[in-house]
């Protein structure tokens, strides 16, 4: 994969045989390819052979399908085992094959989805050059997710929380990222003895510092140590405890057996009871952390990882998978994000490539008052259009939108003071101080403020000079903040949210709005957080691209004009409403006459994936879906007013991608000579 250069290949391996009913002339594809390094060659272990993934060439390919819609659907993990089971009982999938097939199907989607977005992003930088445009302007919504494991106690039923940053398209509501705080390829007891107990503990332990009444030493602060990136009092608390579950287990197998501990056997118990104290002593009286309690049921490899290395990670992965050019960051009041953003996109801030914006709004709000405050703003928005007919959709909301902007600060009712609205990471003097109410009442959003601590060159230092109750007095700053308060929206990411709790059976919310303090406990949440992260990035992949939703921002929905009625829409009407407005037929309880009432919608809904919206995907239309609509144009040009009714029964959504054909390629080795190879090219 980093060297292709130096391999060549030599034939390929296990070619499957002829069989009845392929293509006369076809090749038959390769089941693997022997690869032969350059360097080594005529050493033994030079030539070697690669092969495709074993779930892909086996018997029952149409499982592989069953079970990704299993898992898209919120059915759970047990419940997939009994619907696979054989009708008359002599066979049933393990837990630990389902195991396997799950980290499959996540390889195998994760690797087209790379594959599709690197051929979508040579199509934008193509389009950008066609079209003499500058740069490509991104913007992303980004947010938190909360999700619960159990694996902490039984006896205290208490839930573990990882934190999950979520990043998606504004425009499509293409999910780019989702990354959960936890790191699953590492051994916490390997960390632990590599960073405190090797060669280097005296440099690792303590530091040599120097004042006014000479050298001290003292231990490490956490930026100083080489576990910073995880959440420590669970790392030490996992190896602690994975040592004490290897003793626990020792000493239980030789009492059912009714011997003595073997002389290896207590050895190894006494090492690691000795290391399991050390690594408690530095736990509790060492570096005072907070114990953290670990359950004994099982030992898995990974540890937690703190929240800002999380987002950080994340940030800096989603840079490589938007095309090159222009990226606005909108996200929530995070302190942590204050630390963050301005390191990781540095170079696109330099370069005035890169904007933040963030935004707050009431999330308990009820829904009587959600109902409320949307439709006062869309009575408000209706009464500024009639008041200026002469305006196009965008110019009336975005004036509109000018005209009732505000300063959002916070009042004390003592002294009537004003201070800001913020945490004090944000509220540094790096950002400026002024956060403005947003009188747009979309999405759920109510009573939204929003702030910009970094703006492009050409706004910032105007936008810096303002106080936190100024009004913006500059017509070109207040037109180019107007654009970005509209604009302001993290609604992408709160759809996601919401449809994978719905829909991924092990991902539920812990507690509620309740007096309990914390979360509660809930027994059908994972227990290992590796197959958690298998299922959410599976079930990201197929919200992308293989599942039908509407979907429409804020901003279409109040800036755009409205679509008129497509043909099959008036199929019922008649009559009255053949010069008039759009009628629909409704039948008279316990008579046969029908009356006519207006059309509650005359807009279609249009259904696609975010993988179409975006671009990534660019689907085929069905096969019949052009000829349906000349038979109908034939029709009606030859029977004058004769209309020929549209075939409801047809689907005339554009096809999705086919995924027998998706899983039975090698998307792996995408990019690379071996992909050409194992297609049987």
């Amino acid at each position: 994969m980093e060297k292709p250069e130096e391999f060549i290949f030599n034939g390929a391996n296990g070619k499957p045989s002829r069989k009845v009913g392929h293509k006369k002339g076809s090749v038959p594809r390769a089941r693997s390819v022997r690869v032969i390094h350059k360097p080594c060659k005529g050493l033994p272990g030079a030539r070697f052979t690669v092969s495709s993934e074993q779930h892909r060439r086996q018997k029952k390919r149409d499982e592989n399908i069953e079970i990704l819609s299993l898992l898209a659907n919120g059915t759970g993990l047990h419940d997939i085992r009994r619907i696979l089971r054989t009708p008359r009982g002599e066979t049933e999938p393990g837990m630990s094959r389902l195991y396997d097939r799950i980290f499959w199907l996540e390889r195998t989607l994760l690797a087209y989805e790379k594959a599709q977005l690197a051929e979508w992003r040579k199509r934008v930088e193509r389009k950008r050059i066609k079209d003499g445009k500058p740069y490509t302007h991104t913007r992303i919504a980004h947010d938190d997710i909360s999700v619960g494991v159990n694996w902490q106690t039984k006896i205290d039923r208490k839930i573990t929380q990882l934190n999950c940053s979520v990043s998606a398209d504004i425009r499509s509501g293409y999910v780019f990222r989702c990354d959960v705080d936890f790191d699953p390829t590492i051994d916490p007891l390997e960390v632990i003895e590599e960073a405190y107990f090797g060669v280097a503990r005296s440099v690792t332990l303590r530091k040599q510092y120097r004042n006014s009444n000479g050298t001290f030493t003292a231990p490490l602060l956490h930026f100083q140590r080489p576990t910073a990136r995880f959440d420590e009092p669970a790392l030490f608390s996992a190896a602690e405890k994975r040592l004490r579950h290897f003793v626990a287990q020792t000493a239980k197998a030789f009492d059912a057996a009714e011997e003595a501990l073997s002389p290896e056997a207590d050895m190894a118990t006494q090492a690691a009871s000795a290391r399991a104290d050390e690594i408690e002593h530095l736990r509790d009286h060492w570096f005072n952390f907070v114990k953290h309690e670990r359950d004994s049921r099982n030992a898995f490899g990974g540890v937690m990882t703190r929240d800002t290395y999380t987002k950080a990670a994340s940030l800096a992965c989603l840079k490589w998978m938007i095309p090159s050019g222009k990226l606005t960051l909108v996200g929530e009041k995070e302190g942590q994000m204050a630390r963050v953003v301005p390191h990781i996109f540095r170079e696109e801030i330099l370069a005035d490539r890169f904007e933040w914006a963030v935004i707050g709004f009431k999330k308990d709000a009820s829904i009587d008052r959600i109902r409320e405050k949307q439709a006062e703003f869309s009575k408000s928005l209706a009464a500024w259009r009639k008041m200026h007919p002469h305006l196009a959709p965008w110019e009336t909301l975005q004036s509109w939108t000018s005209a009732n902007l505000s300063p959002a600060y916070r009042s004390d009712p003592d002294d009537q003071s004003r201070r800001t609205l913020v945490g004090p990471n944000l509220a540094s003097a790096a950002f400026p101080r002024l956060w403005l109410n947003s009188p747009i009442q979309t999405a759920n959003e109510i009573d939204k403020t929003v702030g910009f601590p970094i703006l492009s060159p050409r706004y910032r230092a105007a936008y810096r000079r303002l106080g936190i109750d100024d009004e913006i007095d500059d017509p070109e700053l207040r037109a180019a903040i107007t654009r970005r308060v509209i604009h302001a929206t993290i609604q992408p990411t709160s759809t996601f949210m919401n449809a994978i709790r719905e829909r991924v059976s092990i991902i539920q919310r812990a507690g509620g709005r309740s007096s309990r303090v914390g979360a509660s406990y809930i027994n059908s949440a994972a227990y290992n957080p590796r197959i958690l992260i298998a299922l959410m990035n599976i079930w990201r992949v197929h919200y992308n691209f293989f599942a039908w939703r509407p979907y429409r921002t804020p901003l279409e929905e109040d800036a755009s004009p409205s679509e008129r009625p497509t043909a099959g829409d008036a199929e019922d009407a008649a009559g009255p409403a053949e010069n008039g407005d759009q009628l629909r037929r409704l039948a008279v309880p316990g008579s046969d006459k029908t009356i006519f009432v207006p059309k509650r919608r005359a807009n279609k809904v249009v259904r696609t994936t975010p993988a179409m919206r975006m671009g990534v995907h660019q689907p085929s239309q069905p096969k019949d879906s052009g000829q349906e609509a000349e038979n109908v144009v034939e029709a009606e040009a030859s029977s004058g007013a004769t209309r020929k009714k549209r075939d409801r029964r047809r689907d005339d959504r554009p096809h999705l991608p086919d995924l027998a054909r998706i899983l039975s390629q090698p998307w792996l080795f995408h990019g690379t000579p071996m992909w050409a190879k194992l297609q049987g090219r």
